[in-house]
């Protein structure tokens, strides 16, 4: 969270890949206009992973701002349940 409307997929990227080797992906979220909602999601394969950035790149500097990283509180992961919702 608190990501600089002007950060990318690939700056957003590069930030976590130094400290985090088992990254997925990245996206960061925007609207409909393509501007940043100021919030973006990082997928992490290792939970030792997962863990060391939410300690060690909590409040790290990102382009112009310090960022906040936590553990998402997305419940509906399950391929199923978002396919039942989109019905």
């Amino acid at each position: 969270g608190n990501l600089s409307k002007d950060v990318t997929d690939p700056q957003l990227y590069e930030h976590f890949s130094t400290k985090c080797p088992s990254l997925q992906m990245v996206k960061v979220i925007r609207d409909p206009k393509g501007v940043s909602k100021g919030y973006g999601f990082v997928s992490l394969k290792e939970a030792m992973d997962c863990a060391r950035a939410i300690r060690e790149m909590d409040q790290t500097w990102l382009a112009s701002r310090p960022i906040r990283v936590k553990r998402s509180d997305w419940k509906e992961r399950e391929l199923k349940t978002v396919q039942k919702k989109r019905k």
